[in-house]
């Protein structure tokens, strides 16, 4: 029989992904959510939320009682948990790809990614605080231009601002404003292990479901060298690991701008199951390597 995985958040994209191609590999599915769904796993079971300080133990006791070899984590607001716990977890003989704390706490703030890659030379949507005078932040960007929580996830809380009115009726905390990029969309799919990437595919958002803006409700699989180009020099400056989901967009001059990094699978995974895969070569090389230890 074939080892146990761990999935989290299986009521999401990204989970439900993950549990279907695993599933479709003949691996039993242990999965999680804060609430019942739908999915289904070879066992389901119910987990605090991320920011309950019982989530921490509630994982570690699913591990230590169900011995599962693989965790994969799809939550957002897990990553940067799940992250410090990576030796405890493999102590567990339980095994992990995921990138460092810190790598993980700069792609889960948008304002804190902006910043690093602009730093690097990374082409980055341009981007204000909250903090910025409004008259500043719209005599530099024009109109449309997007709010965005600096932590969120699936589009949520994203507003795009067409009218001044609008603009200036904005009082969240906590947000970023940035240049609204009108330009064709592409979610970019990698697996990357000691800072190597291993495998990566692009794929263009045919439908949004905010229409021009949003999660992708379809996608193609598409040749892109430049998303791909980018979405490697990124996930290299943060030495990334583990699967990892980028959005790009194009500007008119024909620039591909970073707009967002997920360190964690992607929802539109199955549509890039080669990422998968590399996932799954690096994961028995890894349990050979432990079993000649």
């Amino acid at each position: 029989m074939k080892e146990k995985i761990l999935i989290t958040g299986i009521g999401g994209p990204a989970g439900k992904s993950a549990v279907t191609y695993f599933r479709g590999k003949g691996y039993p599915v242990i999965g999680t959510d804060i609430q019942d769904v739908e999915v289904k796993a070879d066992t389901f079971l119910k987990v605090p939320i991320a920011t309950n300080p019982a989530f921490t133990q509630a994982i570690l006791d699913i591990i230590s009682k169900f011995r599962p070899a693989l965790f994969i984590p799809t939550v957002t607001e897990e990553l940067v948990i799940v992250a410090r716990l990576k030796e405890k977890i493999k102590g567990l003989q339980c095994e992990m790809f995921i990138s460092t704390p810190d790598a993980v706490e700069i792609a889960n703030d948008k304002l804190k990614t902006a910043i690093f890659m602009k730093d690097k030379g990374i082409p980055v949507p341009v981007t204000f605080d909250s903090t910025t005078p409004r008259d500043l932040i719209l005599k530099t960007l024009g109109l449309p231009l997007l709010a965005k929580p600096c932590f969120g996830r699936g589009g949520r809380g994203v507003v795009l601002y067409k009218t001044p009115e609008e603009f200036y009726s904005e009082h969240r905390k906590d947000i970023i404003f940035q240049e609204f990029i009108p330009g064709e969309e592409f979610d970019v799919n990698i697996f990357m292990e000691k800072s190597k990437v291993l495998s990566a595919k692009a794929l263009k958002k045919t439908v949004l479901k905010d229409g021009i803006i949003g999660n992708a409700l379809e996608v193609q699989r598409v040749e892109n060298k430049d998303v791909i180009d980018l979405s490697k020099k990124a996930a290299g400056f943060l030495e990334m690991e583990g699967p990892l989901d980028f959005d790009i967009r194009f500007r008119k001059d024909g620039t591909p701008v970073l707009l967002e990094i997920n360190a964690r699978v992607g929802g539109n995974v199955l549509y890039a199951r080669e990422v998968l895969d590399s996932l799954i070569i690096s994961w028995e090389k890894r349990r050979k390597d432990n079993a000649c230890i």
